[in-house]
């Protein structure tokens, strides 16, 4: 029952049966999910087969003197991988107390509709997560099983239904283990364990491939053994500084000198000399629109080096996208950085033609005469990065580059075998990423399937 609202009232009294306000008092915990059905019916919870892991760590019993660090900013949320920090007990932050082990499944506690849930595949002394995650140690299921099942809306779901309003949106480790779990048959858990290590082993050799093209890289810029190191403090006589072209000492660093004797020892192009196009982005008129109605916008946070981040994309109105068709991307094209993270190059890809990009972006289309890829491997390489840095003006309070300097970026000419070789390696490397996260997603996908399924029968 609801009573009618009036024009000097601005609330309302609820009655329902199905509503019990003594055990919770936020609205958002009793709007109704259409998943509710199925998960209402599984038969298990994750405390029937697993448990909390009740390995702790402290830093100042710890004779080794270091550790490797998983916080939740360290876990990929699309394919549920991590990376590791290698901290010194002196360095330990306060949030560094759970020990992991080989097949244990963490699960992030802080803002878990992100979803930064993984599984440790690695036998590691000392490897440490960070007190935002539930640890989870599997006895009667399988632990490939159990992290997929953890990247389902039928989990991710229950959490968020969970979460409380302290600083920042949580839940408790019991409310991990209080979730509902379906649980197949051992064949399809088996199957699902085949597949993950497919993947797993797919982002390994990819992981691989852009390491071997790092060095062939290094080695043919003459980049190995160089060591970046920028000067505090520093003296300078005058026949070494041009201040008619610049005064601001940090374009005088002995790192950015040594590098720029380092680029005579090569036969170099000006980039514009490779390129028959190099802009900026555009200011997008129309507000943003639904992925539905509209084309993705790339931005600043979605290029990294080598890499384009497609999972947080912005969108525009597709129907007012025609007065900016010449800001229209195309398959091959390299992205670069203008402002804030500034220098950042990523290729892009068939997936991405007809995409637009911003303001804060600089666009460069290479001609034939070099491979995309050899292009963005050369300036996200200190060979690049240090020209970039060097030329880079500080507007108010953020640093940023403009086309005169990418214009004017030194490209090396070397072998075309040998340019062809490093590219290929990064193309092989990013192939096999993408494969990985398709592998992933089958997963997924396999384990939904079986839970719709079973609601049928």
């Amino acid at each position: 029952m609801v009573e009618t609202q009036t024009k000097t009232q601005n609330i309302f009294w609820l009655w329902s049966d199905g509503v019990d306000f003594q055990k919770r008092g936020d609205v958002g915990y009793w709007i109704p999910s259409p998943l509710a059905p199925i998960i209402t019916n599984f038969p298990n919870r994750i405390s029937d087969v697993a448990k909390l892991s009740n390995r702790k760590f402290n830093p100042e019993n710890n004779p080794e003197g270091k550790f490797y660090y998983i916080d939740i900013s360290n876990v990929d949320i699309l394919d549920g991988s991590y990376s590791r920090t290698e901290i010194k007990n002196a360095n330990a932050p306060s949030r560094a107390r759970k020990k992991l082990e080989l097949f244990d499944v963490i699960v992030s506690t802080v803002r878990p509709n992100r979803n930064a849930t993984s599984i440790i595949l690695e036998n590691i002394n000392n490897l440490v997560c960070s007190t935002g995650f539930a640890v989870i140690k599997t006895e009667n299921i399988n632990p490939y099983y159990l992290f997929i099942f953890t990247k389902t809306p039928y989990f991710i779901n229950q959490l968020v239904r969970q979460i409380s309003a302290t600083m920042y949106p949580a839940v408790n480790e019991k409310d991990v283990l209080n979730a509902g779990l379906f649980v197949p048959p051992p064949k399809d858990q088996q199957k699902v364990e085949q597949i993950v290590k497919e993947a797993f082993q797919l982002k390994k050799e990819a992981e691989a491939d852009y390491q071997k093209s790092q060095q062939l890289l290094n080695e043919t810029l003459g980049l190995t053994g160089v060591e970046k190191k920028l000067e505090l403090a520093f003296w300078r006589w005058s026949d070494e500084v041009d201040i008619i072209a610049r005064i601001d000492p940090n374009y005088y660093q002995r790192y950015f000198q040594e590098q720029k004797s380092l680029r005579k020892k090569l036969k170099t192009i000006r980039l514009e000399n490779l390129s028959s196009l190099i802009d900026y982005g555009t200011v997008p008129t129309s507000p943003d629109a639904p992925p539905e109605l509209g084309t993705p916008y790339l931005t600043g946070k979605n290029i990294q080096p080598n890499e384009l981040v497609s999972d947080k994309l912005d969108y525009l109105y597709t129907a007012t996208t025609k007065e900016i068709g010449n800001k229209a991307i195309k398959a091959g094209d390299v992205i670069i950085t203008q402002m804030g993270t500034v220098g950042n190059a990523a290729v892009i890809s068939r997936e991405q033609d007809g995409w637009f990009f911003g303001s804060f972006l600089i666009r460069v289309r290479p001609n034939k005469d070099v491979l995309p890829e050899w292009l963005a491997l050369v300036i996200n390489s200190d060979f690049g990065k240090q020209q970039i840095q060097q030329a880079m003006t500080t507007a108010t309070v953020r640093t940023n580059t403009d086309l005169p300097t990418i214009k004017g970026l030194e490209i090396p000419i070397i072998d075309k075998k040998k340019e062809t070789e490093i590219a290929n390696l990064y193309i092989q490397s990013r192939t096999k990423t993408t494969l990985s996260k398709q592998k992933l997603q089958e997963a997924k996908e396999f384990v939904e399937n079986l839970i719709r399924s079973q609601k049928q029968k």
